[in-house]
């Protein structure tokens, strides 16, 4: 999730088309930076669900608000929405997020066993002890069950 301020969804000063019901942010000031933002926070938002149910449509702007929703599932270890994310997304974004976690939040990966789990993988601490197997994980990630997308052309782009 993102400031409610800089929100595309903001109930008052929002771009899309579509609003939440009421921001998360409630400083009258410009930036949230001295007080509570929903940046910071693990909650989900209307701009989290929206993101999750727009990318398998491939729409725009849940393409563009889709490392948002990333952090708000890694901040508030929201296993079913990084799950969601995941399934929903397109085999493009589906590996920018891979290697986003790959090097920024590596201890994260255990959110995704369940995938790993699924082909039979070891369960993720981190990268660490992965190795040569790396390959096999990107795969299991790739070829989630939940999708049958390949990620060969993703790797060409």
């Amino acid at each position: 999730m993102m400031c409610c301020k800089k929100c595309p969804f903001n109930p008052i000063s929002g771009s899309a088309e579509e609003r939440c019901r009421q921001a998360l942010c409630g400083s009258i000031r410009s930036g949230c930076a001295d007080g509570f933002c929903a940046a910071n926070i693990g909650s989900r938002c209307y701009q989290d669900y929206y993101v999750v149910n727009r990318l398998y449509q491939q729409d725009p702007l849940a393409e563009s608000l889709v490392q948002h929703t990333l952090k708000t599932a890694i901040i508030g270890r929201d296993r079913a929405l990084l799950l969601s994310l995941f399934h929903a997304a397109s085999d493009n974004i589906r590996l920018q997020l891979w290697r986003w976690l790959e090097v920024y939040e590596p201890r994260s990966l255990w959110l995704l066993n369940p995938i790993f789990a699924s082909v039979g993988l070891t369960p993720l601490d981190s990268m660490i002890g992965m190795g040569s197997r790396r390959a096999k994980y990107l795969d299991a990630i790739m070829e989630n069950p939940y999708s049958g997308r390949l990620y060969k052309s993703a790797q060409a782009a």
